[in-house]
């Protein structure tokens, strides 16, 4: 039976504006699950960064293994509330922390970033408001682009729950004189905002559903814990230097800690964020207790357990403490807040920042990155010039809408990372391929 606190209204379809219906057999929830399973779009983010590109060797988390991993996380955290509390719904959660990613660019950061910024030159001053941003382009994926199986109707058709579950940042891009944080994160573009409005129905910005909330930290929970521990089965993070057993540390774990924490505190200035250095040490410490390694990774069966084991720890840690604060008498979906102890919140962003030190803004990474910027800038300006370059289904958009930007912003957001390099080798002549290849999705 459906909980109480979903309406009606929270079940209607996107579009088709009708309520899911199955003969009982899965609930609306369980059936946007199964959509974006079966969609094209999340069969893609195999072939797209997460940190590092899809194609690495080594056992690298690509964005389908992260968006998988938030999923699964999603609802265990809400199986536990709703046993507490009535609610979430965990099919809810689970289908938000799926589709969350599922409109990000090859090449990840470095690819969002290019695809923004080319846009930006491409429309001119006084035209940047309608750019490229990859939770923006998730709705429009999911509520445009995706084909299911209705004709004469585009996108996957999930519930109006889903759509506002899986929106991160509800509002349009802002001026960056007016609001920076908005002109750089926002969370739907001026041709979807019919369709975002229907979304929202009349909730304003800080008005954010607690399945929202939920998809949230299960994200940044499986970035800090399932991306440390790759880098450091690649030997790329210190955590021996940096969380030694009890006893063993010296000055080797004395210099890698000051050098970490002399990162984040420099890091932090340059963004004009505070930073208490002390209370960051003991966040350390306190990870340091369920991230304590002997020595480096290497490869055996023993430290693969040892590995394991610890991750699951820590995410143990991030999930077991958390509640929720209802208003009284109030539905649990937008009267709900999301409760984390502030000292694992804060213990959560230090971890990401391992990856930041020790991987992301590292020299090697930082020239991979360049070459990944142009090659998704250069694809979307030459689509842009040549718009017969586009697929068919990108070529049928363009004739709805007429903008050509838009049509070739969202061809190249489409490709894998595979895909982007093969098209860009044959559009500049420097590997031609053979006629029968397919580098379109």
């Amino acid at each position: 039976m459906r909980p109480a606190q979903y309406s009606d209204d929270d079940l209607e379809q996107h579009s088709l504006r009708r309520r899911v219906s199955d003969d009982g057999q899965r609930s609306g929830f369980e059936h946007d699950v199964d959509r974006i399973l079966y969609s094209t779009q999340w069969r893609a983010l195999a072939g797209k960064s997460q940190v590092v590109a899809s194609g690495e060797l080594g056992a690298y988390h690509t964005r389908l293994t992260h968006s998988m991993k938030v999923a699964q996380l999603g609802r265990r955290m809400a199986e536990r509330l709703q046993r507490r509390y009535g609610g979430p719904n965990p099919a809810l959660v689970e289908a938000a922390c799926m589709a969350h990613d599922i409109g990000h660019p090859p090449f990840g950061h470095a690819g969002e970033t290019a695809l923004r910024a080319t846009m930006d030159q491409l429309r001119g001053q006084g035209s940047q408001l309608d750019s490229f941003e990859g939770n923006a382009q998730t709705f429009r994926v999911v509520t445009c682009l995706a084909a299911h199986k209705y004709p004469g109707h585009r996108g996957l058709h999930l519930t109006r729950a889903c759509l506002d579950a899986a929106t991160k940042y509800p509002w349009e891009r802002a001026p960056l004189a007016e609001n920076p944080a908005r002109h750089y994160k926002w969370g739907v573009y001026d041709a979807d905002l019919a369709a975002f409005t229907w979304v929202r129905n009349g909730r304003t910005d800080t008005e954010v559903p607690v399945e929202e909330q939920l998809m949230d930290w299960a994200d940044d929970v499986t970035y800090a814990c399932h991306d440390v521990e790759d880098f450091y089965r690649t030997g790329h993070i210190p955590l021996a230097s940096l969380f030694p057993p009890p006893g063993a540390a010296g000055g080797d774990t004395e210099r890698e800690v000051r050098r970490f924490l002399d990162y984040v505190q420099a890091k932090r200035a340059r963004a004009g964020e505070p930073f208490d250095r002390a209370a960051a040490q003991e966040l350390l410490s306190e990870i340091g207790k369920r991230l304590t390694v002997p020595a480096p990774y290497t490869g055996s069966h023993d430290d693969a357990v040892a590995v394991n084991r610890r991750t699951s720890d820590l995410i143990d840690y991030f999930t077991r403490g958390i509640t929720l604060d209802i208003g009284a008498g109030a539905p649990i979906r937008y009267g709900a807040r999301l409760v984390i102890p502030a000292e694992r919140r804060a213990a959560c962003d230090l971890l990401k920042e391992l990856v930041w030190a020790y991987v992301i803004d590292r020299p090697a990474l930082a020239t991979q990155q360049h070459g990944q910027r142009r090659i998704v800038a250069e694809l979307l300006r030459w689509t842009h010039e040549s718009p017969d370059l586009l697929p068919p289904d990108r070529a049928e958009e363009l004739t709805q809408h007429g903008d050509v930007l838009r049509a070739a912003a969202d061809h190249v957001a489409s490709l894998t990372e595979d895909q982007a390099v093969a098209l860009h080798r044959r559009l500049s002549g420097t590997g031609l391929g053979s006629f029968s290849d397919n580098v379109s999705p």
